[in-house]
This record gives structure tokens, C-alpha cells and sequence, in this order.
């Protein structure tokens, strides 16, 4: 991986929340499945959940920012390890590769539901659609994600919050659904489902945020827009919370919750939401699996391994959705704790030295002054 700027784009601070909100924002955010896996179920203890998690991703995703700056890398051994031992970034790097590459598994298995869901025909189709989309763009490296991106993500972020607003304050009617709520047994209360929930998108969020930042105009863009990023996600998952605690028997019961919801809105409302959704799914399959290529070592084969990586994440992906957001999440979260801890022990140690830097340079300034008196 390249220890400097990844790439000629160069963003300003919207460009930077845009690529943040694309790492997260995929199938379980924008279809509502991991919003209400992880807040939903827990009645008025979900707009807590969601407060703290708001909170957390804007303060992990100042810190991944102002860390790779630092060090001017993309590498997530690096913005995560404290200290210089190579050995233990390298390891944690590749780590995080195998961690983020679940988020192409979790995609494709998505795509696999969504068309199963809309048009009843198999998800192996779905999944496959997913994966050619993923290869086309990460293969066109940085440049073409981030163009990709600056285009979808806007009009997506619209989207989903109209439709929200448009299922909170509109009668649905009865829906007919009794399936019983229950949290995953992995996180059983809001407290742990919250951290649980940070824990595990953290993973997503370190390689894309580390990326944009430091092919940010400069330090200002990229630590206000990791800010901005954070703010939007916290923003749309609270009213994502409130449109599906709407009826809560409903959204327990579908893989693609808000698709449903957006099916009793009016046909018009559903084919754009199928499209938006097709969408999250594509751009956080895109952005995760273009962070986990950053650990392959460029040569004449990266290509080729790119390919076939994407192709084995189809193969995994066919277990199912539903089953990937309530077990395999809450477990990757588990794992995640570690990861704050290190990267947030990293960021006091970088904050230390861009004092201790600021202040060497104010005092040579002073001497030099003196000197040329």
C-alpha cells in the first residue's frame, strides 16, 4: 500500500463525508435490517442506542482521519497500531483486510434477497449482479470509486430520508405480521447492541476514511468532513428507527424491512427504493472491497487475485442475509473493541506529537527571530 497520497482526486470536505456514509451505508443501514437488528428492538432504548453511536462515529472517524494524515497513509496496520512495530501493523493490516472483505460477503448475500424478496427469482442472480458491479469499479482503483461516488450518494441520502418522513407520518394500515420481536442473542440489550454495532461498522469505516483523508485538500477538509459523515449516518438511522418502530411486528419479520414499508407508501415510492437499495448494497460491497485490495501487493497477479476474492465473497454470501446481520455482525463487533482501543491509544500518541512538533516550531521561530536581531 502506498504510504502517500493514494491517487490525483483531491477532496473537499463533502467528498470525504461522501466516501464515509458510502462505507456504512449499504444493505443492512439503508434497508433497515441492521438498524433494527441493532436498535429497533429495543423500543425507546433505540433512540439512546442511536445518540451513542452518532456520537462514536463522528469521534472514530476524527480519529482514523487525523491519523492517517499524520502518518500520510492509507495503511490500516498503521492508522489502528500505536507504536512502530512493524510486525504487529502488519499483522493487525491484514487482520482487518480478512475483517472487511465479510462486508463483500454481507453484500452479495444482500443482493441475493433483494431480488428473491422483489421479483421471487433466485438470489444467486442477485448476489452475482452485485459482485460484477464491485469488480468493475474497484478494479478502475481510487479515482473511479470516488467519481462513482460523489454522483449516487447525494441523491441516495435524499432518498432515504424522504421516504423515512413519508412512512413515519403516513397511515400504513394494518400489515397482518405477529412475528415476535426479540434482539439477536449476541447483543441483548441497547448498551451492548449500540458499542456492538460501532464496534463493527468501525472495521468498514477505517480504510475508507483513511483513504478519503488523505486525498483531502487538506486537514481541515478531512477532519470536517469525517465529522460531517459521522453526523449523517447518526441522522439517518434515527429516522430510520422511528419509521420502523412504525409497526414493529412488521419490520421483525422481513430481511429488507424498509423495502416492505416503502411498498405500502405506492408503487412509484417502492421501484425507487428497489433502486436506491440495489444501490447502499453496491456502493458499501464497492468501498469495503476496495479497502481490503489496498492490502494486496501490486504485481502482475493483484488483478487477477482481485477477481477471484470477489468471486469466492459470492460463493459465502449465499447463506442467507438475514442470518449474516444477526450472528455474524454482533460477533465481528466483539472483535472490533480491540481495534478502538489500539487506534484510540494511537490517536492520543499522534495528538501528543503534533504538539510537541507545533511546539519545536514555534520555538525555533522564536530563535531565529532573536538570531536575526
Amino acid at each position: 500500500m502506498k504510504n502517500s497520497k493514494t491517487s490525483s482526486v483531491s477532496l473537499n470536505f463533502f467528498g470525504v463525508a461522501i466516501m464515509y456514509t458510502s462505507a456504512i451505508m449499504g444493505a443492512g443501514f439503508a434497508s433497515g435490517r441492521e438498524i433494527w437488528q441493532f436498535f429497533g428492538v429495543f423500543n425507546e432504548n433505540a433512540k439512546w442506542g442511536v445518540f451513542f453511536v452518532g456520537v462514536l462515529f463522528i469521534l472514530t472517524g476524527v480519529m482514523a482521519s487525523i491519523n492517517a494524515r499524520h502518518f500520510n497513509t492509507n495503511d490500516m496496520g498503521r492508522v489502528i497500531v500505536p507504536g512502530g512495530n512493524k510486525h504487529i501493523i502488519n499483522f493487525v493490516g491484514y487482520f482487518m483486510a480478512v475483517i472487511i472483505f465479510t462486508v463483500l460477503v454481507t453484500m452479495s448475500a444482500a443482493g441475493g434477497s433483494l431480488v428473491r424478496q422483489e421479483f421471487g427469482m433466485s438470489k444467486i442472480f442477485g448476489g452475482a449482479v452485485i459482485i460484477i458491479m464491485v469488480l468493475f469499479t474497484v478494479l478502475g482503483e481510487f479515482e473511479r470509486v470516488s467519481r462513482v461516488f460523489r454522483y449516487i450518494m447525494p441523491a441516495m441520502f435524499v432518498i432515504v430520508v424522504m421516504v423515512c418522513l413519508m412512512v413515519i407520518f403516513k397511515d400504513i394500515g394494518y400489515t397482518g405480521y405477529d412475528d415476535p420481536v426479540k434482539p439477536s442473542p449476541i447483543a441483548s440489550n441497547f448498551v451492548i447492541a449500540a458499542f456492538l454495532y460501532i464496534s463493527y461498522n468501525i472495521l468498514s469505516m477505517i480504510p475508507i476514511v483513511a483513504t478519503a483523508s488523505i486525498n483531502a485538500k487538506n486537514n481541515r477538509h478531512a477532519i470536517v468532513g469525517s465529522m460531517l459523515g459521522g453526523l449523517m449516518l447518526a441522522v439517518l438511522a434515527f429516522l430510520l428507527v422511528l419509521a420502523l418502530q412504525k409497526d414493529m411486528h412488521f419490520s421483525q419479520a422481513l430481511d429488507l424491512p424498509m423495502l416492505g414499508y416503502s411498498a405500502k407508501l405506492s408503487k412509484p415510492v417502492h421501484i425507487l427504493y428497489v433502486v436506491v437499495l440495489m444501490l447502499s448494497i453496491y456502493a458499501s460491497a464497492t468501498s469495503n472491497f476496495y479497502g481490503f485490495t489496498t492490502k494486496i501487493k501490486t504485481g502482475p497477479k493483484k488483478k487477477k487475485f482481485i477477481i477471484v476474492s470477489a468471486w469466492i465473497g459470492f460463493l459465502l454470501g449465499l447463506f442467507g442475509f438475514k442470518n449474516i446481520v444477526a450472528y455474524m455482525f454482533p460477533i465481528e463487533g466483539y472483535l472490533g473493541f480491540l481495534i478502538i482501543i489500539m487506534m484510540t491509544i494511537n490517536f492520543i500518541i499522534v495528538i501528543k506529537e503534533i504538539k510537541n512538533e507545533g511546539s519545536k516550531a514555534q520555538c525555533e521561530y522564536i530563535q531565529g527571530f532573536r538570531e536575526s536581531r
